[in-house]
């Protein structure tokens, strides 16, 4: 059992929910509309801000279903502290301290897109986390940063083919590089994820097991022995029953890292046409008893919700059927690209109305 001190246990408990604030009018890659998914920037404020215009999806979450944490996926190159975003780049500043007043933690994704950059030997990777290492920590090192309360380096690389275990110790390399230019006291520093699939890759009735062995003998590789001891949580993908959650939380886990913090950083249950779940209902009484069984206690820090939105604009089938909320086919309200920027300066983008699904109300009765 890890030291009740131990730095990384004040993320406890996570009461979180994958955030993709998706605009209806999105397409699917390999021509997405806004270019990626991220919208944690000052370009989309009118999905998560408190302006009267906007959803204002932060304080709802916080609020009304009682969210820390939100798990991000996407997070693009940042401009220099105090500069307009340049072609490709998003501010999300305005996004970190939103979070911070409302009281949530934020999962800063390096995504998968720069681990692959990284396999192809792109040298520019390396100041690319720099910059959002410098966004970041735009008040200071010497303070704790505004919102942000953990790296997340990919998503699954155990499932890739275009990345490895050892780029994501690459990344992490170059995180911890940046940190040191900007001399960010320890006290200051983040703890690190890198969330891994709930496959069995090689050891029998262990999902997610082996991935992180072999993720832990990367860094060990990498000369990382003491970030992995001082500074990794684990963080597993599962979409099971709570009953086989609540065995491997228990049992499974600790066997294998009995020292390690962990949590799900993506669980939940999509729609089964002809099976279980096929209704709404359903779903949501599968996700309530998931969140029954996995309530944060020693080293399990909690759980993310997968996920906030169904992601119908730009998913087909049942990958579209995950959220907590869905598209009510109204449009509240438009907000617009500023002018000049590249790409898509000038084009608007639909603040729409969702529908509550039933699971919105397991997730406020597991979080408030």
């Amino acid at each position: 059992m890890t030291s009740k001190t131990d730095p990384r246990l004040a993320l406890s408990p996570i009461q979180g929910v994958c955030y993709q604030p998706t605009p209806s009018d999105d397409t699917p890659v390999p021509l997405p509309k806004y270019f990626d998914s991220d919208y944690y920037n000052s370009d989309f404020s009118l999905l998560w801000g408190t302006s009267a215009r906007g959803r204002n999806d932060l304080n709802n979450l916080s609020t009304n279903l009682g969210v820390n944490f939100v798990h991000l996926y996407n997070w693009s190159v940042p401009p220099a502290p105090g500069s307009t975003p340049g072609d490709y780049q998003r501010d999300h500043v305005p996004f970190l301290n939103a979070c911070e007043n409302e009281g949530i933690k934020v999962f800063v994704p390096i995504s998968n897109y720069f681990l692959e950059q990284i396999n192809q030997g792109n040298t520019q990777v390396k100041s690319q986390i720099k910059s959002m290492v410098t966004e970041v920590y735009a008040a200071g090192a010497s303070t704790k940063p505004n919102g942000a309360a953990i790296w997340g380096i990919g998503n699954e690389y155990d499932l890739a083919t275009s990345f490895t275990a050892a780029d994501v110790a690459t990344a992490i390399s170059y995180l911890l590089d940046a940190e040191k230019g900007l001399g960010v006291p320890s006290s200051n520093l983040l703890p690190i994820t890198s969330p891994v699939s709930f496959a069995v890759h090689s050891i029998p009735n262990a999902p997610a097991i082996s991935a992180l062995q072999t993720l832990q003998q990367a860094f060990t590789a990498a000369g990382l022995t003491s970030t992995w001891d001082d500074r990794f949580i684990a963080s597993v993908n599962s979409f099971n029953t709570g009953s086989f959650l609540k065995n491997y939380v228990d049992t499974t886990f600790p066997q294998y890292f009995p020292d390690l913090p962990f949590f799900f950083s993506e669980m939940g249950i999509n729609l089964v046409p002809n099976g279980y779940p096929s209704t709404e209902k359903d779903q949501a009484d599968y996700v309530a008893d998931q969140l029954k069984n996995t309530a944060p206690s020693g080293n399990f820090l909690g759980t993310c919700v997968f996920q906030f939105l169904n992601q119908s604009a730009v998913k087909t089938g049942t990958e579209a059927t995950f959220g907590a909320y869905k598209y009510s086919g109204n449009i509240s309200e438009y907000g617009a690209i500023p002018a000049g920027y590249v790409p898509g300066g000038g084009e608007q983008y639909p603040v729409d109305s969702l529908t509550a699904k039933d699971m919105v109300a397991s997730i406020t009765q597991a979080y408030k």
